[in-house]
């Protein structure tokens, strides 16, 4: 596995930093605010690339990736 470069690291550390400074509100409403932008992707991806679905079937195609996603 390559080594991480020390900017990502720096990155990821001060990510870590102001989610601890938060609120457990702010920290909801920040994964909410997250979820919301993840799903308006795959929207969008869906979108460009099955024209032909509607919105009801890109919002079941979304929850199945969701559900079958690995992490």
């Amino acid at each position: 596995m390559p080594a991480v470069p020390a900017h990502v690291s720096a990155a990821a550390a001060r990510q870590v930093e102001i989610y601890r400074r938060m609120t457990p509100s702010q920290r909801l409403e920040q994964a909410m605010q997250m979820n919301r932008q993840m799903r308006a992707l795959m929207d969008s991806g869906l979108r460009a690339t099955h024209p032909q679905l509607s919105a009801a079937e890109r919002h079941q195609e979304i929850a199945r990736r969701i559900r079958y996603a690995r992490g």
